[in-house]
């Protein structure tokens, strides 16, 4: 089955609620601020189950519609279940084993939903960018996560960025915290930038987005 085409620049929104009435508040606030893609976050995914894919897709059937469990093991059911739902997209964890990444690429392969993986925790992160480039996955993500940004909240979230732009061919994207963070992103290279809290917590949460969709696809200047 075709996957979907990748037409940087790309904002995708992680929608990490816990339940699916305030994920449709969030994805239309999102929608409405020009939004590329909508993220069912790993704690959505985690707490309502695979319907929230379901109820995201159908509200909103001209949006791509991410997956993000960070899958570790057994993922062929999780990627023929984004398909089964209507979702686009789906993530596996960069530090799952070989033989995951490479059942993922197949099922990916077979129903046609795009395979991004995310370099979360990875010892060597533009190595894995590589490994996981030359076994099949479409797209990887650099991400410092909300436990290491809490833990140490001066390190700059894109500091991994370069080193994977450089490694890789395949769309790299990252993620972010604020409007400033989106626009160096594009202007480092990146082609997707994912934004989530604090933006999604703001009480005009569409203008929070719509900001940020703006400013930082200006920067975009194309491929590095």
């Amino acid at each position: 089955m075709q996957k979907l085409t990748l037409h940087a620049p790309i904002v995708q929104v992680a929608i990490d609620t816990l339940n699916i009435d305030d994920a449709l508040r969030i994805a239309e606030a999102a929608v409405k601020a020009g939004v590329d893609w909508l993220e069912i976050g790993t704690p959505l995914v985690t707490f309502a189950g695979t319907a929230a894919i379901g109820a995201i897709a159908r509200a909103f059937p001209g949006v791509p519609v991410l997956a993000d469990y960070k899958m570790m093991d057994g993922v062929r059911k999780y990627v023929v279940e984004t398909e089964k739902q209507g979702g686009k997209i789906c993530t596996i964890c960069a530090v799952s084993s070989d033989s995951s990444i490479r059942e993922a690429v197949r099922a990916s392969n077979e129903t046609g939903v795009l395979l991004i993986s995310d370099l979360y925790a990875a010892p060597d992160i533009p190595l894995r960018a590589e490994q996981l480039e030359a076994m099949g996955v479409d797209s990887v993500y650099v991400h410092w996560g909300a436990d290491q940004r809490n833990e140490n909240p001066s390190r700059d979230p894109l500091s991994d960025l370069p080193g994977v732009i450089e490694r890789v061919k395949i769309p790299v994207g990252v993620g972010t915290f604020s409007v400033e963070d989106g626009v160096r992103a594009f202007q480092m290279g990146a082609k997707i930038a994912v934004i989530g809290v604090p933006l999604i917590l703001e009480a005009d949460i569409e203008g929070a987005l719509r900001k940020y969709v703006e400013l930082s696809k200006s920067a975009y200047r194309g491929d590095k």
